[in-house]
């Protein structure tokens, strides 16, 4: 079996065929002529072909070496490549990890994730922006984004899928409001109410009514009315229902408002991060995914696990270990 092909000979090989001349080669390279000499001759007994020959005052590339001058280039480019995405702790940190994000995640669980994130990466940049579930299936597929957080993802093949947690909707009403006197809500006793909603062609909205409609039930009006926090100013008014997770209200804390559970059904939500299953991911973006599964197991009540993390810079390992366990 032949040796290897040696990368410091391919690089020498590759300045000769441009300069033309042993003395341009050697002064770009700080070398001697006779170690440009010696490298070449090692390389053409390690090939078993002939690269050079001199017509005149300059040297000049044979049939093979022309082969060889493409190839090389080629390989010395995707070695430099390699080096950079491994050796250098700024080309890392050099493109911004791009995440879209449901509007829930986003107003009340991605500040935490950000946070950590930003101990781990001080040079990084994270660009989040927020989307409903379809928008953000389509960036993803579009590689606009790196990944989504989002709800019920589609079960596609060419998505990989890292599922965070489940909620579930519960209606939300007033202290003081009819249906807040039982444990339980029945569908049926929904029929005619004014449902408040963030986004009227949001996936969860859609998903309400049409959970509804399986049950008979018809809602008088659906009002948009924008985040959660203006939804549950509505419903204190008394100017409507909701439906949104204890987690959301729970973030909320005095806010006076009383979360039932349906009868007879359940209406439940599962979050997952989202990416191309065709992408390769790097140690920010997988930090990422970390950092969110990490803040999804105290939404579900989970014990806490630690996430073995590398960071760059001044954050250290037992450092991040300690953030996450804290």
């Amino acid at each position: 079996m032949k040796e290897p092909i040696d990368s410091r000979q391919l690089h020498i090989f590759v300045v000769l065929a441009k300069r033309g001349s042993l003395r341009a080669a050697a002064a770009e390279l700080f070398l001697t002529n006779s170690a440009i000499s010696h490298s070449i001759r090692n390389l053409e007994s390690n090939l078993g072909a002939k690269l050079f020959y001199r017509p005149g005052k300059f040297l000049a590339l044979t049939d093979k070496g022309q082969v060889l001058l493409r190839e090389a280039s080629s390989i010395l480019a995707s070695m430099e490549r390699v080096r950079e995405h491994l050796g250098s702790d700024e080309s890392m940190v050099r493109a911004p990890v791009r995440v879209a994000v449901g509007f829930n995640f986003l107003s009340h669980l991605l500040p935490e994730v950000v946070r950590e994130w930003q101990q781990c990466f001080p040079q990084g940049k994270l660009i989040a922006r927020a989307s409903e579930r379809d928008a953000c299936l389509k960036l993803v597929a579009d590689d606009s984004v790196d990944a989504a957080i989002l709800v019920d993802p589609p079960d596609d093949p060419e998505l990989a899928v890292h599922p965070l947690f489940e909620d579930e909707l519960k209606v939300v009403v007033a202290p003081g409001h009819p249906l807040a006197s039982s444990e339980t809500v029945s569908p049926r006793s929904l029929h005619g109410k004014t449902l408040l909603v963030s986004r009227m062609q949001s996936h969860t909205t859609r998903l309400v009514i049409s959970e509804m409609r399986r049950h008979g039930v018809s809602f008088h009006d659906c009002i948009e009315v924008g985040g959660p926090a203006a939804i549950q100013e509505m419903v204190r008014a008394g100017l409507g229902i909701a439906m949104q997770p204890d987690w959301v209200l729970d973030r909320q804390p005095g806010c006076g408002l009383e979360a039932r559970p349906l009868s007879q059904v359940r209406i439940i939500r599962r979050w997952a991060h989202v990416r191309r299953a065709d992408r390769e991911t790097n140690i920010m973006e997988r930090t990422f995914l970390r950092l969110c599964q990490r803040v999804s197991e105290n939404i579900c009540g989970y014990a806490s696990c630690v996430v073995a993390l590398l960071c760059f810079d001044s954050c250290s390992v037992d450092t991040v270990t300690a953030t996450l366990l804290g």
